[in-house]
């Protein structure tokens, strides 16, 4: 009876034996298959993806050594420092970024200081080395088409939930900016090339600009446009507070990121709570007020955006500034 016992069992332990090596092969079988689709989804990858990082990084200062200086091709593995560096890519310390903080710490706006944003990194040298070659307008297109891959990147990862406030573009030359007519003649360029670009089709400049409905939008992501520039004085809330007076930026707010920082509802002029604010809105407003510089706060929640991308140098007397037309923008008061 124990041997027949011991045989029984014995059987069972060979039998769990057996399953447990053809098991152990199958998942050595599958690693194999893994890894093998691994190397050949890195082969189709590699290229491409290298191909887009330098795009994306054009202008960008990269110090020798650094993960997203790549080195030879024998050091670009998916397992690199320079692969993780491009896949999550932080454009934060760009050169737009880093000198459009300067004004957003001092503005009227309580969510501008801590705002976390990417920008472009403007060049001179784009055009050819003749005087003919160096026309403004070119040298604007030029860094327009540039900064394309980088700002569609921040706008995919926006629509991913990553947690970004604002794409800032700086145009550096007194040209662009030394006066409202070249100021609202270089917000409509950069406008009018993004939008012509915008991958998804929309090209929403080329629509009705002046209806309510209208929002400016690139792959399919709703922006909010704002607009800063040395010609505004200290009582405009466009104000740059003489940082940087060789350069005017345009910053481009997801939608995503009001509703991320819990922004209130629209809400008439009449209903703000100027004395006692009784949210953040109202906190807003009040803090532009108290220094001197009250923005245009329509009767009514349904206005046309277009009118408050480009600030007239009066903004509660002048009237809007149409960018979008040519000639839109008065010389002076």
């Amino acid at each position: 009876m124990e041997d027949l016992q011991l045989h029984s069992v014995s059987c069972r332990v060979s039998a769990y034996l057996s399953g447990a090596g053809l098991l152990c092969w199958c998942f050595y079988d599958l690693r194999q298959q893994l890894q093998r689709q691994r190397a050949e989804l890195w082969k189709q990858m590699a290229v491409p993806l290298r191909v887009c990082a330098y795009a994306e990084q054009l202008g960008e200062d990269i110090p020798a050594g650094s993960a997203k200086d790549w080195g030879p091709w024998k050091l670009w593995t998916l397992d690199s420092a320079g692969v993780a560096a491009v896949l999550s890519s932080d454009f934060a310390g760009s050169t737009a970024a880093r000198r459009f903080r300067d004004v957003a710490q001092r503005v009227q706006c309580l969510f501008a200081a801590k705002a976390l944003l990417w920008g472009n990194d403007w060049s001179e040298d784009l055009l050819g080395p003749l005087p003919a070659d160096r026309s403004a307008d070119a040298l604007l297109a030029a860094n327009v088409q540039r900064c394309l891959p980088r700002f569609l990147r921040f706008c995919l990862m926006v629509s991913r939930n990553a947690p970004l406030d604002g794409f800032v573009f700086e145009v550096r030359g007194a040209p662009y900016s030394h006066d409202l007519p070249s100021f609202t003649a270089t917000v409509r360029r950069v406008l009018a090339a993004l939008s012509a670009a915008d991958p998804a089709g929309a090209n929403c400049l080329a629509r009705r600009v002046a209806g309510r409905g209208w929002y400016f939008q690139f792959a399919r992501e709703p922006i909010f446009v704002t607009t800063f520039a040395p010609c505004y004085d200290e009582k405009n809330p466009r104000y740059q507070f003489q940082q940087h007076p060789e350069s005017c930026f345009i910053l481009f707010q997801p939608e995503e990121s009001f509703l991320r920082h819990d922004l209130p509802n629209d809400k008439p002029r009449s209903q703000t709570n100027w004395e006692h604010p009784v949210d953040v809105r109202d906190r807003i407003r009040a803090n532009f007020l108290r220094h001197g510089r009250e923005y245009r706060i329509p009767e009514t929640t349904s206005y046309p955006p277009a009118e408050f991308i480009v600030a007239p140098l009066d903004v509660l007397k002048d009237p809007p500034v149409h960018f979008w037309l040519e000639g839109s923008a008065p010389s002076g008061r």
